[in-house]
Parts: structure tokens; C-alpha cells; sequence
């Protein structure tokens, strides 16, 4: 349903009366007198400049914010002077606990200050575009991981919006997880792409089990799913790029998309455990979402799309013997991947998840 303000500003003439009696000189200073808190933010480490962190004073500061949010719906700064009429922007989350965690400022001031730009920073020139089983599997590799990438840049798309104004130093960080998976999209993409190869087959498996994640029906739902369960691995996947690079390029890639997974990883973990601890209720809930809803890592890690490209990554050829290796990488792989989900989650307040969870079956 569009919105529309509660006049036409090309009709009111009492707003172009003051306009014009503005720019005549006519000053009528209402916003002189209504100033905030005058406080003063400054920098405690001149080498890291002004963070959210040094801003995080009096009425400005979010540990200000109130576990709900009941009567600031606008898009108004926090700590401004709210005047009347401010439109209701219709947020539907508006509790803290749904969204916050005490490590999202550090986290959201990191990603500013670890970017990187696939396009210049990954040494492309060393690719040499050869027609070897290494290639074809990176290539199929980074299809999966470019079909990953664009739903993990969905997921906090879709949420944004509808979470409250007051919590700006998340929407920031989830702002900053778009930019991250929107670079991850463009690196694999051109990695396949500079290597001669070209993309490689899509995986029905995999996209459903990644719309699966992204129709979680509330936000610590979608943060737990996508943040702490399916980022765990995706974290080891470009892990384990990395550790079979054969040049500075994938190993840059890897490990450059490593420490940006890692922040999401990172911010699910502290989210989760933010919101059990102010909701403690929740662990029942989540935990039966986690059962129904681990599957999909089987759909991700275990579709031959991603599986069979990897265990051919780590081999380097199709000799018998060296496919056995390969497997054995890939098994490690998994069985290692699942266990840092297992400590993750923990560490989160769901408690161990080794006992109920079907994924160890795999490792069997």
C-alpha cells in the first residue's frame, strides 16, 4: 500500500510563503532552540578515528535503548529532538533482544575497516586458465559458492526494514553483510570466469535448502539459520579453498572471504546468546527450529554440486587412488565443519546439539 504526506508541499502556501521569507533572510531559528544532549564525541584511539563505540554517549549511545521500543516507529536519529507528526514507518521488530548482540558495533567497524576489492586485490594474472580436473572443480565450486552468496546476501535484505530505526548500529552491520556477500557474489564469479571455464551447473538441492533458510518466519530464526548454522560451514568451505590453493589468488579468496564469513559467524553466535539470555523461554523454540531445519546443510555441503567438485580439488586428478585421498579430505572436512557447528552452537546457549542433531549420521 503506498504512503502519501499529509499535504501536497507543491500546494501549501504557507510552506512556500516561509521558504521564500527564508531565503529572503527571514530566519525563524525553532531548530536553534530545540538541541540535544551536548555532549562530545571523541576519539579514544586516533588510529582507529570516531567509532560507534566513541559515540555510545548519554541519549546517542545505544545502551540507551530499552529492551522494547514503544513509541519511536519513525525514521527520526536517535537522540534527536522528535517533533509531532513523524510518520509511523510500520517496524515490526522492535525489541532489542530479537536482534542485538554486545559484539555488533566492534564487528559492524571491522568490516568497514578489513574491505577488500576482489576486483583489484585478488591477483588475477597469476590464473593461467588451464583445462585441468583442478580448474573444472574450482569453477563448479565457485558456482556453488556465488549460488550461496546471493542468498546470504537476501537474508538481511529482507529483514532490514522491518527492524526499528533505533537499533542503527545493527541495520549498519547488516548493511555491511550485504557488501560482504555482494563481493563474495563478484569473487567467485570472476574466478570462474577468469579461469576459462565459466560457470557450472546450479544445484535444485542446494537453492532449496537455501530457501528453506531464507523463509525463516522471524528474525532470530533467520539469524540463527543463516548466521551460526549454514555460515559455519561456508566458513570451512572457503576454509578448505584456501588450504588447496595452488596459487595467491585462491589463496587470497579464501582466506579474504574467510575472515568476512567469520563476522557473520561471529554475530550469530553473540546474538544468540544476547537473545536466550534476555529470553531464556526461547532455547525450546529454537532448538526444534535447529531440528527441522539442520537438513539443509546436507542439501548445501552434501549436493555433488559442492561434494564431488571438492573431493576433486583436494585429489587433482581423476586417478583412482588420488579420488580416495580427495574423499578422505572431504570427509575430514565435514566431520571437522560439524563439529565447530556443534561448539558454536554451545557456546550460543543451545546447548549440545550433538545429542538430538541427525547431521553426525553423516560422519558415521
Amino acid at each position: 500500500m503506498a504512503y502519501y504526506a499529509e499535504k501536497n508541499f507543491f500546494e501549501d502556501e504557507q510552506l512556500i510563503e516561509l521558504v521564500t521569507s527564508i531565503l529572503s533572510g527571514n530566519l525563524t531559528m525553532e531548530w536553534y532552540a530545540a538541541q540535544g544532549a551536548p555532549l562530545r564525541a571523541r576519539p579514544a584511539d586516533p588510529r582507529r578515528g570516531l567509532t560507534y563505540e566513541d559515540c555510545n554517549l548519554g541519549p546517542y549511545g545505544y545502551d540507551a535503548i530499552p529492551e522494547f521500543i514503544r513509541n519511536r516507529y519513525s525514521m527520526a536519529a536517535r537522540g534527536s529532538v522528535l517533533v509531532t507528526k513523524l510518520p509511523d514507518l510500520g517496524y515490526t521488530v522492535n525489541r532489542r533482544s530479537d536482534v542485538w548482540s554486545d559484539n555488533v558495533v566492534a564487528l559492524y567497524e571491522e568490516a568497514k575497516a578489513r574491505r577488500w576489492a576482489p576486483a583489484v586485490d585478488l591477483p588475477w594474472g597469476e590464473l593461467t586458465g588451464d583445462d585441468s580436473v583442478r580448474e573444472k572443480a574450482m569453477a563448479q565450486l565457485c558456482t556453488l559458492l556465488e549460488e550461496v552468496a546471493l542468498v546470504a546476501m537476501e537474508m538481511p535484505s529482507k529483514w532490514v526494514f522491518s527492524i526499528n530505526q533505533e537499533f542503527l548500529e545493527l541495520k549498519s552491520f547488516l548493511c555491511a553483510q550485504m557488501i560482504d556477500e555482494a563481493r563474495h557474489v563478484e569473487a567467485c564469479r570472476k574466478r570462474a570466469l577468469a579461469s576459462g571455464q565459466g560457470l557450472g551447473r546450479a544445484s535444485a538441492a542446494a537453492e532449496q535448502a537455501l530457501k528453506e533458510l531464507l523463509s525463516a518466519e522471524t528474525y532470530p530464526e533467520a539469524s540463527l539459520g543463516m548466521n551460526l548454522l549454514l555460515g559455519s560451514f561456508v566458513l570451512a568451505m572457503y576454509r578448505a579453498l584456501a588450504a588447496l590453493a595452488r596459487t595467491r589468488a585462491d589463496r587470497l579468496l579464501g582466506t579474504l572471504a574467510m575472515q568476512d564469513v567469520a563476522r557473520s559467524v561471529t554475530y550469530g553466535v553473540g546474538h544468540m546468546r544476547y537473545h536466550l539470555a534476555q529470553q531464556p523461554a526461547k532455547v525450546v523454540a529454537l532448538g526444534e527450529y535447529l531440528d527441522r531445519t539442520e537438513h539443509v546443510v546436507l542439501g548445501i555441503a552434501g549436493c555433488p554440486e559442492f561434494l564431488e567438485p571438492l573431493v576433486l580439488l583436494a585429489a587433482g586428478s581423476l586417478d583412482a587412488e588420488r579420488v580416495a585421498a580427495g574423499s578422505r579430505f572431504a570427509r575430514h572436512w565435514f566431520a571437522t565443519a560439524l563439529e565447530e557447528y556443534f561448539e558454536r552452537a554451545a557456546a550460543a546457549g543451545l546447548g549440545d546439539r550433538r545429542r538430538r542433531s541427525r547431521l553426525p549420521r553423516l560422519d558415521a
